[in-house]
């Protein structure tokens, strides 16, 4: 079961979604993720069905949010920082002897990093509330409805569980209800294959409804992890698809594309 779809602005300064095969070095994809769209929407409301904590497992109470489409009102400019930053990131001791790290020897514990980020960007995200079938308790719809009507007024008080930031916690955003704003329909770009988000379900799965954490996260040889999903970005008229919400007997589901 989804809720309306719902749609707001987010606007920042800096922003980086980091592509994954540069590692180290930090290129920003030239428009923002569905992962990160996602994450600026549970930083406003979030309540996930799968619940990290032991006692918690078998509340299954909670809904998803499924990114429909993004819209490009500013794309950005790219714009190229060198910074300088530690090594590693364990501050307190090196590992080797339990020796602290001199932050003030700079040839040994600071390297140049490069970053290629975005600068002054703004987008209109479009989002739906999930629930699954299998988790409706009593009365779906009332759920739905409840926590899309939370979420508007949290969105139209500036409240947050925490900043939503562009891809990194160090490029904060600005977001607002905003149903009547434009997209830049002059953007018809091709981005080619872009992160989508994790799916966790092979963690969860493994897990089940246990109450005590599992020991051992391998199967057969393999390491339980959550696997990465990818699309094929592409705007048309300012508009980015990510999923669609399909209609069958009566029903409707989100899909990605």
């Amino acid at each position: 079961m989804i809720s309306e779809p719902v749609r707001i602005r987010v606007k920042g300064q800096w922003a980086c979604f980091t592509r994954p095969e540069f590692h180290v070095e930090r290129v920003s994809y030239p428009v923002i993720t569905p992962s990160a769209a996602r994450g600026i929407f549970e930083a406003i409301l979030m309540k996930p069905i799968e619940k990290p904590q032991s006692d918690k497992r078998q509340d299954k109470s909670g809904f998803i949010w499924r990114i429909l489409r993004i819209g490009i009102v500013k794309k950005g400019v790219p714009f190229s920082i060198l910074r300088n930053e530690l090594k590693t990131s364990k501050i307190a001791f090196s590992g080797k002897a339990g020796q602290p790290i001199n932050v003030s020897d700079t040839e040994e514990s600071h390297t140049q990093r490069h970053s290629l980020i975005l600068k002054d960007v703004e987008y209109l995200i479009e989002a739906v509330i999930e629930v699954p079938e299998e988790y409706i308790k009593n009365n779906g719809v009332i759920s739905v409805v409840k926590y899309r009507k939370i979420f508007e007024r949290r969105v139209n008080s500036g409240r947050c569980f925490h900043r939503p930031y562009l891809g990194c916690r160090e490029y904060p955003c600005e977001f607002e209800w905003d149903e009547n704003a434009q997209v830049d329909q002059t953007v018809n770009d091709d981005f080619g294959n872009m992160f989508h988000d994790f799916d966790f379900s092979p963690v969860w799965n493994h897990w089940g409804n246990k109450k005590e954490r599992p020991e051992k996260w391998v199967i057969n040889g393999k390491t339980i992890h959550p696997v990465a999903k990818a699309f094929y970005a592409k705007a048309e008229n300012g508009w980015m698809t990510v999923s669609r919400i399909i209609s069958e007997n009566g029903k409707k589901r989100v899909e990605a594309c």
